[in-house]
């Protein structure tokens, strides 16, 4: 018996969806809480830009990065600006990634979940929206 999985790459419009709705829904699950946790939940997140050298503007850049990570979690989901969000969101999850590498010993399990994640958004940078989405031409 032969089992062949080749006649799925017929669906795989189906794939990059689930890959958006599912990056998106986790986003926006982080995000959400992010935006509402007030100036100093704000200062704690824009510290990380501190990492490349800016040590002002925390408030604004971690304002922006939850705004971004809320409202770009329900975009991907639409399928809305797909890769530019995914771009902003991507350079976000680095931030994340260094901070929690800098202020770590060891492994830690939360450094994985930021791979993975960023991982998932970097590749819809480059494979786009999908069929189904708000962003497909000629809608």
């Amino acid at each position: 018996m032969k089992l062949s999985l080749a006649g799925l790459s017929k669906f795989d419009f189906l794939g990059v969806l689930f890959l958006r709705l599912g990056t998106g829904v986790l986003i926006a699950f982080h995000g959400f809480p992010l935006l509402v946790g007030g100036t100093d939940s704000y200062e704690r997140i824009g510290g990380a830009v501190g990492l490349i050298g800016i040590t002002g503007f925390h408030l604004f850049f971690g304002l922006a990065s939850a705004v971004i990570q809320a409202v770009g979690g329900v975009f991907l989901v639409l399928g809305i600006l797909t890769r530019g969000i995914a771009l902003l969101l991507t350079i976000i999850t680095g931030f994340a990634i260094a901070n929690l590498m800098q202020h770590t010993n060891g492994f830690d399990i939360s450094l994985l979940f930021h791979f993975q994640i960023s991982l998932a958004l970097l590749s819809l940078v480059f494979i786009g929206p999908g069929r189904i989405s708000l962003d497909r031409k000629g809608i």
